[in-house]
């Protein structure tokens, strides 16, 4: 690991940047929307807030709401309140307000650091607030020299809210161990070094964001954080324009992408070197259409919020016979379990489990819930603390996983199940479908399609070339034309607006 030689176990991510600002001072460390910041100069601004918050009374643990627009103030208001030992509370501004005020009084954030005009959206809370833009004179008249106190790795480092099952998001609790894990590991994985460029793309309320940050952050290389909207061809414009060597997208995105062949082809060349997918399914006709546009190697890996890292990886150079979501990696351990909790046999699908040393605390306020999720099994011998995925998987003769799907992916079809995921890529292996999703409707499948151009297909095509391979139940019997798929601000499908869509007769 010659990247991290000599760097000690209890390190933070704190540490580990200005280690990089003090090997690589003028490196650009942030650039966005033509703005850009050396490392010397980020850490410098970094310091002056975690100086204010610490004025401001801030201890350690205790949580910040970050309300802030996608940009350097993101990267300077995140790094500032984990310099002063704050536990950060990301709160994307393109989420509804009622759900922001959901997290901030979950977290019982006493501080809210945001901009001017987001600032209206939290009237009714008394918190504290620090304004990026109004309070700028107020912050710059503070210390720019490091803080002589850092994190303890087993303080909170980060709540991120993932969806939950109650209606409500549930606080995934991230300490500063399993942080830094996540940022050296990243780094490995991805073999950053200084002269990386690599593309910010997920939402700070995206478990991704973490490593997309403190990876690059860790090894002196540069952070290419995109704007809030994009587009196809813009995102391929911004990638080709700034040099970006290592891309990190979900297959959303990525299908999003290579839907215009005649520019992308141009982009996905060098200095692109890797393109790292995950946060969702990787289905074989995506993968073929990336290497029909590009060479470029293509590194599909799996690692849920609560893991905190990857725990799973498989590098692809051409299309495989099988997509899989690789084999364990570093220290993770991974087993597939029966419903009697007993390994399955190979080829035997079963629920996956994991077991790494920097998986996350707990679910804030949940104890129920994390006692559920994170359970303790004894196998071959050995007390583990495992968390259960809710995934579906098997482990192949090789030693590789294959994703299944997600357990509540699954619907019945007039008693008979169905997974999702199955019909989705038979839709989209048809030439002319660029992107497919299936809902249940009623007491139906509904398919969305997108058209890649190439003789528009009507709805009996369609059934009958799902008919060709899928059992009758799982043929959807209507179908429907969307210029895109609905995604989240994550990049990934969002399944409710589709939903909302479908037709319930």
């Amino acid at each position: 690991m010659p990247v991290f030689r000599g760097e000690k176990p209890s390190m933070t991510v704190v540490e580990t940047f200005v280690r990089s600002a003090d090997r690589h001072p003028d490196n650009i460390a942030v650039s966005s929307s033509g703005e850009s910041l050396s490392y010397s100069k980020l850490n410098e601004r970094a310091n002056r807030l975690a100086h204010h918050l610490l004025d401001r009374g801030l201890t350690a643990g205790t949580p910040v709401g970050l309300c802030v627009r996608r940009g350097i103030d993101m990267i300077v208001a995140l790094l500032g309140v984990l310099k002063a030992g704050g536990a950060c509370v990301p709160l994307d501004p393109q989420y509804p307000t009622e759900r922001l005020i959901y997290m901030i009084k979950d977290t019982q954030a006493t501080l809210l650091i945001t901009h001017a005009d987001f600032d209206i959206r939290f009237n009714e809370l008394p918190i504290g607030r620090v304004l990026l833009d109004a309070h700028g004179d107020q912050l710059a008249a503070y210390p720019s020299t490091n803080l002589t106190v850092t994190p303890e790795p087993s303080h909170l480092a980060y709540v991120l809210y993932t969806s939950g099952s109650s209606g409500e998001p549930k606080g995934v609790e991230i300490e500063h161990g399993a942080l830094r894990d996540n940022a050296t590991k990243t780094a490995q994985l991805l073999g950053l070094t200084a002269d990386d460029a690599l593309l910010q793309f997920a939402s700070l309320s995206f478990a991704s964001a973490m490593g997309q940050i403190f990876a690059p952050l860790a090894v002196g290389a540069r952070m290419e954080v995109r704007g809030r909207q994009y587009s196809a061809t813009d995102l391929l414009a911004y990638i080709r324009n700034s040099g970006v060597t290592v891309l990190w997208l979900t297959p959303s995105v990525i299908n999003h992408l290579t839907q215009r062949p005649e520019i992308s082809t141009r982009v996905l060349t060098a200095p692109l070197r890797l393109l790292r997918s995950g946060g969702e399914a990787l289905t074989k006709t995506l993968v073929q259409r990336w290497f029909e546009q590009t060479s470029v190697p293509l590194l599909n890996v799996y690692g849920p919020t609560e893991a905190v890292q990857d725990i799973t990886a498989c590098l692809l150079t051409e299309p495989p016979p099988v997509v899989t979501i690789g084999a364990p990696i570093f220290d993770c351990k991974v087993f597939v379990l029966d419903e009697s909790g007993v390994p399955a046999d190979h080829g035997v699908a079963g629920e996956l489990y994991f077991s790494t040393p920097g998986m996350a605390r707990g679910y804030l306020n949940q104890p129920a819930l994390t006692e559920e999720r994170f359970v303790t099994r004894v196998l071959g011998g050995q007390e583990l603390r495992l968390y259960r995925t809710g995934d579906m998987a098997r482990m192949l003769a090789n030693g590789e996983l294959e994703y299944l799907g997600r357990q509540d992916n699954q619907v019945k079809v007039h008693g008979h199940r169905a997974e999702l995921g199955e019909v989705e890529e038979r839709l989209m292996s048809h030439p002319a479908v660029h992107a497919a999703a299936v809902v249940l409707g009623g007491d139906r499948l509904v398919a969305y399609y997108v058209s890649s151009g190439v003789d528009e297909p009507d709805a009996l095509g369609l059934m009958n070339w799902c008919a060709k391979t899928l059992p009758p139940v799982m043929v959807p019997t209507r179908y429907l034309r969307v210029d895109a798929l609905p995604l989240t601000i994550n990049g990934k499908l969002d399944r409710r607006a589709l939903d909302d869509l479908s037709p319930r007769r």
